[in-house]
């Protein structure tokens, strides 16, 4: 596995997919080490949960950094050469260069999986600089699978010449056991966050314009005329805070609207929560939303990207349209209450994750890609 970043430092949903496929992997007896940058104070080499973690030497700020990763990386890749069969690099970007130019020289199988679509997107963004362009022409010469989590991911992917045969649709997976949670435990976690009269909303992730969370704000605004014991619990931090504060405090919302922080712990805010919203203006497959299905939240999430086809086009969940806080409004409303609806998309929620997002479901599909890839190179 190839990848920038990898916990214990701060990560997005990629990166925890790797850290989730590899922990899966090496509980079905595959080796598997993961490449990564190191940061002060973390180990040359650990292990965890039963994989290997590698963080080759880096220097400098930048792009400087960047390249003595790569340098580094390869020189470790080299040496361990008659170790491993596949590279797998997670994102389109730094680490795919690396590993479709190894895959290349040492005859391996190579997947560059793509974590996003449109403007911020893994293709998109690489298309607007000739370092990003030589990549893309790299992988599309040189990869032997690359992965789509969506069909807007795969229509961007074909835009740019990778081939239909390349191309394999997969999903992001969770482990749903981690979320199975029942009405005693929804009871207390609400008596400890001191909302059990209140219809508890949350939002998990980074705080990003992107995530259109000011359309939820308005929302919110407009849905405590008709139902006044609603709160909004905003779980994560970033670049946006400071504006979501002060729309807050315009709204007079204080009492409405809590900022968490970043949490090491979500649980307990998804035991306590009676409705997930996703208001991105752009998503992948959002972790956060399987989290939630798998919680048996009723959840509502923007009509874009991977949220289409993770709520079926709303089968499983409200889709009001992008920034139209009057239709958001109107879903927070409905839901807030209609006890029974909540009820019916939590289960038919987490039945959707349990068939299709589990891992032992997504996990399987891995394996069955690297031995295919493994059969054809020893074909070969």
């Amino acid at each position: 596995m190839l990848v920038n970043e990898f916990s214990p430092l701060p990560i997005g949903g990629a990166e925890t997919q790797a850290e989730r496929l590899s922990t899966y992997l090496a509980a079905h007896n595959w080796n598997v080490w993961v490449i990564t940058r190191r940061a002060k104070g973390l180990a040359k080499n650990e292990q965890r949960n039963g994989f290997h973690i590698i963080r080759p030497a880096t220097w400098g700020i930048g792009k400087l950094k960047t390249i003595t990763f790569l340098i580094s990386a390869f020189i470790t890749l080299f040496q361990m050469r008659r170790h491993y069969q596949i590279l797998h690099a997670h994102l389109a970007f730094g680490p795919a260069l690396l590993a479709v130019c190894l895959g290349r020289l040492l005859g391996k199988k190579v997947i560059v999986k793509l974590g996003g679509s449109n403007a911020i997107g893994d293709i998109q963004v690489s298309l607007n600089t000739w370092r990003g362009r030589l990549r893309i022409a790299a992988i599309r010469h040189w990869a032997d699978v690359v992965i789509a989590l969506t069909e807007v991911m795969q229509n961007e992917a074909l835009e740019v010449g990778i081939s239909s045969q390349q191309i394999k649709l997969m999903n992001n997976g969770i482990d749903a056991n981690l979320y199975r949670f029942n009405q005693k435990t929804k009871h207390d976690a609400k008596v400890n966050l001191k909302v059990q009269n209140d219809i508890t909303i949350i939002f998990i992730g980074r705080l990003d314009p992107v995530k259109s969370l000011k359309t939820a704000i308005d929302a919110l605004k407009l849905s405590i005329a008709t139902v006044p014991n609603i709160k909004l619990f905003i779980i994560g931090d970033g670049p946006e805070r400071p504006n979501l504060e002060v729309q807050v405090q315009q709204h007079k919302l204080e009492a409405k609207v809590i900022f968490t922080g970043n949490q090491t712990n979500i649980k307990p805010y998804l035991q306590a929560a009676d409705i997930f919203i996703l208001p991105s203006i752009t998503e992948g497959i959002s972790n956060a939303l399987l989290e939630a299905m798998a919680s048996g939240i009723a959840c509502i999430a923007s009509p874009v990207g991977g949220n289409n086809e993770v709520l079926d086009h709303g089968k499983f969940g409200y889709m009001p349209p992008v920034g139209d806080a009057k239709a958001w409004s109107d879903a927070f409303t409905e839901l807030s209450k209609n006890h029974d609806m909540r009820e019916k998309l939590g289960v038919t929620a987490r039945n959707r994750v349990l068939s299709t997002y589990d891992f032992n479901v997504v996990g399987n599909g891995y394996i069955e890609l690297y031995r295919t890839l493994i059969d054809k190179s020893h074909h070969s």
